[in-house]
């Protein structure tokens, strides 16, 4: 089938092929890997040496792959041929591709048998989501049996065509296997009724009359796979070289081995090498086993070969293999192969740890809790082993969700740490204060820090930055800002190498993307995009979807806040598409949207991503999450006019935010909200409580927009008494501060608010300039809900009608948002998943975008995207 399909597209592709083997499965990304370098592919860590964790690793690999394909200048057939020998790293990536490639001019055919189940398992789905067809291959007529037994053995009487039919059933291997011994003049074997165990005996049909030696060889050349190096498969054997080039060359013309590349031959058939291989006795293998991993280790083999004999040997204890299996699972480690490298390392049991952290990074919390376990229990372990196995253990028992278990086991770390490693304290500080986050906030999470920070001292200046940035960013969440210099210090080596720190974002926000929060959340919005570009440059650059992914939430959080509601959108969208492989970011690019599709009053869809959020929330209520949650449940329930239910939901938000100590009003914009429905609730107490917090807070602020709130909150309070002079007083202060702020949404909200004031008030004259000024904003922003009700209001005020102009040519919003996404290669039918439209719908937006462009498919919108971004 391979050859064939090679043949065939020889004129139309770039061909490359990868080839499966039994005993070469354990090379990580093997089968795949060998077709996408055909083509010129290299992995990200190829030519990079920063450490990545191996989940960073895995990611990066996938999307390199992706974006290497994406970029062909040409079309390519990727031929597979074994698929059911694939390692289990090759099935993941595989599955990856087949998802994103269909809008690309690559065509992907594999082949495969049922057992080894995997990689049929792997392809079910695919089948089932329409991004993968099977063919079954069924069985030769009579007529073709015929017409390929004669081809195969010449004329044979009509006794043995009969039994050779009914032996072989249609199958052509048995039917090849069947012509051969037939050539030969031997008998075909009886038959049990069992295809496997004739296929066996036509095999081992082969090897009749063959001398000891060379059983021996072909033994020992099963043993090291149906490929080999015969340097190696004649010492196995015991054979000098001439004797070894003897026996080679007799069996290659028996039909048993065929020539391969120079210094290798190989089985004519996977099957044959499967049969001698099962012949050797169990307690000879084992042996043979242990011999082909010295072997391969004095000729330097790829320590993941040599690894898999190490595996199969029984020879665990000893520390050749150990150190070879301990190799090939670091550096499948690094590669991202986390299948692969945790199979290398559950072999290598004296080194738990590097298991016990592969186990952690796949998710396997469970097998990392044993195996932390299993290290503790190990007498005389040194002070610093102790306390990096308590630290991993916490970080086990965390994802695991025993959140206070996993607080006394960074205890028990710093206790093993102190007083001679302070380093190791203070990482399992910063983990222990990490882990507080989702359940305490910087109640839990600022003493942690505070000692950190002090420890830090005796420590490297890199581990002080760590410590001092974490400190001042969660004493600002909790209201106090003396720790923003120590932040902006900080960045600076960030911004001069922003690979190094765009890493951690696997277990952190990093520099970079702790001083751009900051920096949001100050007003500073060119800092904070400054630190975010060069973030996702870097991420882009070196291939890390998880950062991408990070920034992309972060940044969008920034847009939002300075009116670029598209740009959030787009930076939302981006996240989301990556959530396969970044999936700790899903729930925040999905706030995201909420908050954006909010603010452009596109309140349907917001109710979907709504609902999506809250699936993909952390299950407890005290999770730090739900603050935002429960600000747009609120926010929605208001909305829709349930006052009631929206009180009730910032009742429960002050609670969880004044546990959690969450106080920064900037953080999380609710106050005003909050205000509003307990004034529409008539729960005037609880109005004013908000209120006296937030400006209480807000005189220590550097930011404008709690100002703002307060002032318009206060506003409200005299329209109520009936003082409209101070009233409009007020909220024309409110108009200059917000213009100040850099935030054109809450400049356009306070400014429309006076107009409608003033109109109310029978100052229509005073009004018209006001609303009309709220309407440029909103219309600028994106924001159609606020400018719908800006321009209302500007014609009950009898201002003059005011025209939208727009371009027939230019993409609308809705087409606009199908075309970023089309551009990252998302096929139609997950561009409808995602923005919760029809497929019709989402392929009318693509006949027109393409229509407006002068263009004609998806691929020619994403290459000139790419020349968009290249000028």
């Amino acid at each position: 089938m391979v050859e064939w399909a090679s043949a065939v597209g020889r004129d139309q592709f770039r061909i490359s092929i990868g080839r499966g083997d039994a005993a070469e499965s354990s090379l990580p990304f093997g089968v795949i890997d060998q077709a996408l370098r055909g083509l010129g592919f290299r992995g990200p860590a190829d030519g990079k040496t920063t450490r990545r964790s191996p989940p960073q690793a895995r990611a990066a690999r996938l999307y390199a792959a992706l974006q290497f394909l994406d970029e062909l200048p040409s079309p390519a057939l990727l031929l597979l041929d074994d698929l059911h020998w694939a390692d289990d790293d090759s099935l993941a990536l595989l599955s990856f591709l087949c998802r994103r490639i269909s809008n690309l001019p690559i065509a992907l055919i594999g082949t495969l048998r049922p057992w080894p189940h995997n990689a049929l398992d792997t392809i079910g789905p695919l089948i089932n989501d329409g991004d993968a067809m099977i063919e079954r291959l069924q069985p030769l007529s009579d007529a073709s049996s015929t017409e390929m037994r004669n081809d195969r053995a010449g004329g044979i009487s009509s006794a043995s065509a009969r039994d050779a039919a009914r032996l072989a059933a249609g199958n052509p291997l048995l039917l090849e296997l069947e012509a051969t011994s037939l050539r030969r003049g031997r008998a075909l074997p009886e038959s049990d009724g069992d295809a496997a165990s004739t296929k066996a005996r036509l095999l081992l049909d082969r090897f009749i009359g063959v001398s000891a030696e060379q059983m021996r060889y072909a033994q020992a050349a099963s043993v090291l796979g149906s490929r080999f190096r015969p340097v190696i498969a004649t010492d196995m054997a015991g054979l000098s070289p001439a004797e070894g080039d003897r026996v080679l060359e007799a069996l290659s013309r028996g039909g048993v081995f065929s020539s391969s590349a120079p210094g290798w031959a190989q089985f004519v058939h996977a099957l044959l090498r499967q049969v001698v291989y099962d012949e050797i006795p169990p307690p000879v293998r084992a042996r043979w086993h242990a011999t082909a991993l010295r072997l391969l280790v004095r000729a330097g083999a790829d320590p993941a070969e040599a690894a898999e004999h190490a595996a199969l040997a029984g020879v665990i204890g000893d520390p050749e293999a150990v150190a070879v299996l301990t190799q090939a699972g670091r550096l499948a480690m690094r590669e991202g192969a986390i299948a692969r490298a945790r199979e290398h390392l559950s072999a290598a049991v004296d080194l738990l740890m590097d298991l016990g952290e592969v186990m952690l990074d796949s998710g396997d919390g469970r097998g990392a809790l044993a195996t932390f376990r299993r290290v503790l229990e190990v007498p005389e372990l040194t002070d610093q082993l102790r306390s990096a196995a308590h630290r991993m253990l916490g970080r086990a028992l965390f994802i695991r969700g025993s959140i206070r278990e996993a607080g006394e086991a960074f205890r028990s770390a710093v206790v093993s740490a102190l007083p001679s490693h302070k380093s190791a304290a203070v990482g399992a500080l910063l983990d222990q204060a990490f882990i507080s986050w989702p359940s305490g906030g910087p109640a839990l999470a600022t003493p942690l820090l505070e000692q950190a920070r002090q420890l830090a001292l005796e420590c490297s200046p890199t581990l002080r930055v760590r410590a001092d940035t974490a400190w001042a960013f969660s004493t600002f969440v909790g209201g106090d800002h003396a720790g923003i210099r120590v932040i902006d210090a900080a960045v600076q080596d960030a911004l001069a190498n922003p690979e190094a720190d765009t890493t951690d974002f696997a277990w952190s926000w990093g520099t970079l993307g702790t001083y751009g929060n900051m920096a949001k959340w100050t007003e500073r919005f060119a800092d904070a995009t400054r630190a975010y570009e060069i973030g996702m440059a870097a991420a882009e650059r070196m291939g890390l979807p998880v950062a991408i992914a990070a920034v992309a939430v972060m940044h969008g959080d920034t847009c939002l806040r300075m009116g670029r509601l598209g740009e959030a959108l787009r930076l939302a969208d981006r996240a989301t598409v990556l959530a396969d492989l970044a999936p700790e970011r899903a729930f925040w690019a999905a706030i995201i949207h909420c908050y954006t599709l909010n603010e452009m009053g596109q309140m349907d869809e917001c109710r979907e991503w709504f609902r999506r959020s809250t699936a993909l929330a952390d299950p407890d209520e005290n999770w730090a999450g739900r603050v935002w949650l429960l600000h747009m449940e609120a926010v929605l329930a208001m909305h829709a006019r349930r006052t009631a239910d929206a009180c009730a939901l910032f009742d429960r938000l002050r609670a969880l935010a004044n546990q959690l100590k969450i106080l920064e009003p900037c953080i999380v914009p609710w106050s005003g909200d909050a205000i509003t429905a307990y004034l529409y609730g008539g729960r005037i107490e609880d109005a004013l409580a908000v209120l006296a917090s937030l400006e209480s807070i807000a005189e220590h602020l550097p930011c404008r927009f709690p100002r703002v709130v307060a002032i318009g909150a206060r506003a409200a309070f005299k329209q109520a008494e009936g003082d409209l002079a101070t009233t409009q007083r007020l909220l024309e202060d409110a108009v200059v501060l917000a213009s100040e702020s850099g935030m054109p949404l809450l400049e356009a909200r306070i400014t429309h608010r006076l107009g409608v004031s003033l109109r109310k008030w029978g100052q229509d004259r005073a009004a018209r300039p006001l609303l009309k000024r709220a309407l440029e904003l909103a219309e600028a922003c994106g924001a159609e809900g606020l400018a719908n009700k800006a321009e209302e209001e500007l014609k009950l005020a009898h201002g003059r009608q005011h025209r939208r102009v727009t371009d027939p040519d230019a993409l609308t919003p809705a087409e606009l948002r199908v075309s970023n996404l089309a551009e990252l290669g998302v096929r139609p039918q997950l561009i409808a998943g995602q923005l919760f439209l029809t497929l019709n719908t989402i392929e009318t937006h693509l006949q027109h975008i393409y229509r407006k462009l002068g263009i004609n498919s998806q691929r020619e919108l994403i290459a000139l995207a790419r020349r968009r971004e290249a000028s």
